[in-house]
């Protein structure tokens, strides 16, 4: 029955993931304004160049053209992989044109990978799906799907831009350092390194998810340490293993090396630095006007190129506290609750524009079932019965890295801001939700918890589902679909 009600659920999705993307694609983001804006023109010309990568000439050697066919092409904003996935799908007479200029190629390109984007995203919703459903109520895996699907994935889906690409490997990333910190295995870490390695081929802010993991994966193993050498300490129940922290990091960073590999040999022939990047530049300066003011007079190799020394060294701390303040504000109603502005979307283009709703609703779903498996239930009498140990480090995994996240974009903002930074973190931070309810819900079961509690659970998730169909069903029903 489970299964049955997941087909129906997958069916909606599916339908409204296509009726909404075809009308998006027809009638946004697709003048020539559109397209010479928002990076999507120089990701077209990477498309274009990275073209001659795909048909390697081993005539010149093997290695430097083996190289080459990997994704590799930056200009310092454009990640790579991105522009190579569109140059498989370039015509044959695909030619590089003036960066002022949108030809007909240009357009057709344009248009399929902005079409591939649609397609392969309702791809992975349905993926999504299967997967939280084996391991979660159904209720919990429609709520995933619908919110990961319409809350970040579609909205981005119909730009020529890598953000679904990125959203989908920043959240596989993130599941795999989750469960690295459950259990440590050595294959979890070679998911990480490569996952995390392609995501950096597409967006390099994933650093920073990587960044939080070791360190947190670190703090574990020296907690681990400090339990097995404190005097009269028990060994604790657990699957984490102390000694294989070290070799693991090494293969996940040997891994991740790997991947991005290509790309960090080409920024250092190309920029003279293997991690070049113009955006981590732009940061240290106070506005748009400013970066590109920078860019286009000043070599991206040039001496005392922007940095947080030279800002701290121009700006009191006032300055910068007002800066990161207003910049997490900004960034944060972007993303939970965007004001509306003259000139915004119709009501068919905003589809879940209020995701600070959804994600409050999943957040007092959980505190309630938290809060009653803790109080409303029979203590635990066993280790089955109680919490897992590792669910502590995972908490400041999660907790740590929106954290990092929202100082970094909150900073950035007075150059760029928009949803499209934090909405990364969606589906991370929903699944993450949506697996911690489930969780204690396993251990509220073997406890021998009342049945209220599981009810009230299940009847939080259909309703929360039931109101998020409800507004796609208004969105498919606006005038614009009718006429």
């Amino acid at each position: 029955m489970r299964w049955l009600v997941l087909l129906v659920a997958l069916a909606f999705v599916a339908f409204a993931h296509l009726r909404i993307g075809t009308l998006l694609l027809a009638r946004t983001h697709n003048t020539d304004k559109d397209i010479l804006s928002a990076g999507q023109k120089q990701a077209l010309t990477l498309a274009e160049e990275a073209r001659e990568d795909l048909t390697p000439d081993f005539n010149k050697g093997v290695s430097q053209p083996l190289e080459d066919w990997f994704p590799h092409r930056t200009d310092g904003v454009v990640n790579p992989l991105w522009p190579w996935m569109a140059a498989w799908m370039a015509g044959k007479d695909q030619g590089v044109s003036p960066a002022d200029e949108v030809t007909a190629a240009d357009r057709v390109l344009f248009n399929r990978g902005r079409r591939f984007n649609v397609g392969w995203t309702l791809g992975l919703l349905i993926v999504l799906g299967i997967a939280c459903t084996r391991v979660f109520s159904v209720g919990a895996a429609v709520n995933v799907v619908l919110l990961t699907g319409f809350g970040a994935l579609l909205p981005r889906a119909v730009w020529f831009q890598p953000e679904p690409v990125y959203y989908a490997l920043f959240l596989v990333t993130w599941t795999a350092c989750a469960f690295a910190l459950h259990k440590n295995s050595l294959w979890m870490h070679i998911l990480i390194g490569v996952f995390g390695g392609l995501a950096y081929l597409a967006n390099d802010t994933v650093v920073l998810l990587i960044a939080v993991y070791v360190l947190v994966s670190t703090l574990r193993w020296l907690w681990g340490w400090v339990e097995a050498w404190w005097p009269g300490s028990e060994a604790p129940t657990t699957m984490w293993l102390r000694r294989n922290h070290w070799i693991a990091l090494f293969l996940m960073g040997f891994c991740f090396l790997m991947t991005a590999g290509p790309r960090l040999s080409y920024s250092d022939r190309t920029f003279g630095r293997p991690l070049h990047s113009l955006p981590a530049r732009w940061m240290w300066l106070d506005n748009a006007e400013q970066a590109a003011e920078w860019t286009n007079e000043r070599s991206a190799t040039a001496s005392l190129p922007p940095s947080w020394w030279t800002y701290s060294a121009t700006h009191a701390r006032g300055e910068m506290r007002h800066r990161l303040k207003e910049g997490i504000r900004t960034q944060f109603q972007d993303m939970v609750h965007p004001v509306p502005t003259e000139g915004a979307p119709a009501a068919w283009q905003r589809m879940l524009e209020d995701r600070g709703l959804w994600l409050g609703w999943l957040a007092a779903s959980l505190a309630f079932t938290a809060v009653c498996v803790c109080f409303a239930s029979p203590r635990p009498l066993n280790a089955a019965q109680r919490l897992h140990p590792e669910a502590a480090a995972q908490f400041l995994f999660a907790l740590d890295t929106v954290a990092v996240y929202i100082v970094v974009y909150g900073w950035y903002a007075p150059i760029e801001h928009g949803p499209r930074f934090f909405l990364a973190l969606y589906s991370p931070v929903v699944l993450c939700m949506a697996w911690a309810g489930e969780s204690l819900l396993r251990r509220g079961r073997r406890r021998g918890a009342a049945p209220w509690i599981f009810g009230t659970y299940h009847l939080a998730q259909w309703l929360l589902a039931a109101f998020v169909s409800w507004r796609l069903i208004q969105v498919l029903c606006d005038p614009a679909f009718l006429n």
